[in-house]
């Protein structure tokens, strides 16, 4: 029960953050002005609140040149800008967790030398910027394109079309990297525990005290500082959706910026991130509570 409050209490506090903060934006004009415009910040809360909730009735007037101004509803369009944008937040964020385990698994099975050789190569990688990494990504697809007639992917969103392996990949390398970076050092950090030097005085090999003790183990580390790679990941997708024009919610919170849309938009990456690692943490510290670890 005391659990449960204080995930309540995280919750209602994050909420309330997310609200104050999609109001700085009249805070940074008035402080521009040279004024403290704290009446007009109360005002600007209140009216995130009465036009958000209920949700279905939201809507975003937007000005589309001869049409004047229209209203954009949450439902369906707005939905499905957050909806594309989650699609290739998670799918990129669950390959990368896929890759980046096999990768520190292949690894931890070579031998010193090998695995230092690899990390260098890795650490090298990570310092690339993401906008490079897509531009070479398109670069290659319109190379293949003129060699062999035969187009992999598009490299850009034309109407309500979708496009979705390109993206993933572009937005998962870097994060890929970073998370193998940390597994790797979890990994080995589990490998020098003295029940891995047990385990393998009683005659077990190197792969089955792996992937028996050391994984189960290190999984539960690469969990919690998966967050860091999820956060970073959300942070280059703006980049992304952009550079793909892509009709995600960042791009389009990015065209048509308001206080009640930024807190929509937060609102709608906050919360599924949210429940997950709390489950995720609900589900690891039962598990280490009970002994599911070590040894």
């Amino acid at each position: 029960m005391r659990g449960f409050v204080k995930w309540l209490i995280q919750l209602v506090v994050a909420l309330v953050a997310i609200l104050l903060v999609s109001g700085m934006n009249v805070l940074i004009r008035g402080s521009q002005r040279g004024e403290f415009a704290w009446q007009e910040y109360i005002d600007t809360l209140k009216s995130v609140i009465e036009r958000v909730f209920p949700i279905q009735d939201f809507y975003v007037e937007v000005f589309l040149g001869r049409q004047g101004i229209v209203q954009i509803p949450f439902f369906p369009k707005i939905y499905e800008y957050i909806e594309y944008s989650l699609q290739l937040l998670f799918l990129a964020m669950i390959f990368s967790i896929i890759v980046a385990l096999t990768a520190t698994i292949g690894t931890m099975l070579l031998s010193e030398k090998a695995r230092s050789r690899v990390k260098i190569v890795s650490y090298f990688f990570e310092s690339l910027p993401d906008i490079l990494i897509i531009l070479l990504a398109q670069i290659t697809v319109v190379l293949i394109y003129k060699q062999t007639g035969h187009l992999v992917s598009k490299i850009a969103v034309l109407g309500d079309e979708r496009i979705y392996w390109l993206p993933i990949l572009c937005l998962m390398i870097l994060p890929t990297i970073q998370l193998y970076r940390l597994s790797m050092l979890t990994f080995e950090a589990e490998e020098r525990a003295m029940y891995v030097e047990l385990a393998r005085s009683l005659g077990f090999t190197k792969t089955f005290v792996l992937l028996r003790h050391v994984f189960r183990n290190a999984i539960i580390s690469v969990f919690f500082q998966s967050k860091k790679t999820m956060w970073f990941m959300l942070s280059n997708l703006f980049v992304l959706e952009l550079m793909f024009n892509i009709p995600g919610i960042m791009y389009f919170l990015s065209e048509r910026l308001s206080s009640e849309l930024f807190f929509v938009t937060i609102l709608s990456f906050f919360l599924p991130v949210f429940f997950l690692y709390s489950f995720g943490e609900w589900y690891f510290i039962r598990r280490i509570n009970r002994g599911g670890a070590r040894g």
